[in-house]
């Protein structure tokens, strides 16, 4: 799996590294009264692909966080049930003659 892993990497540096060199404009960002100065085109495509990215996994780890403590809770119920069942099991039998 971790052939696979690197394998991407180098692909989207790769693939990165030629949209950079293609897209080398000089451009200026305007932005809520602020004006940035002249920057190659990709920057402001990388910078808002890195955010995307980061709220990406900010989502994703809350999401983990809320299926991990479900699993918690979930164990803690198994253990209490698998309890009980052992000591149903050790109640000696009762007949009813």
């Amino acid at each position: 799996m971790n052939w696979i892993n690197a394998l991407l990497v180098v692909i989207l540096t790769t693939l990165a590294t030629m949209f950079a060199a293609a897209n080398e404009t000089q451009i200026t960002v305007a932005f809520a009264n602020l004006t940035s100065g002249s920057v190659p085109l990709y920057v402001p495509i990388f910078i808002t692909f890195i955010l995307g990215f980061c709220g990406g996994i900010l989502s994703l780890s809350f999401s983990r966080r809320k299926h991990k403590i479900e699993i918690d809770r979930l164990r803690q119920e198994n253990t209490l049930l698998q309890t009980e069942v052992n000591n149903l099991r050790n109640l000696p039998l009762q007949d009813e003659t």
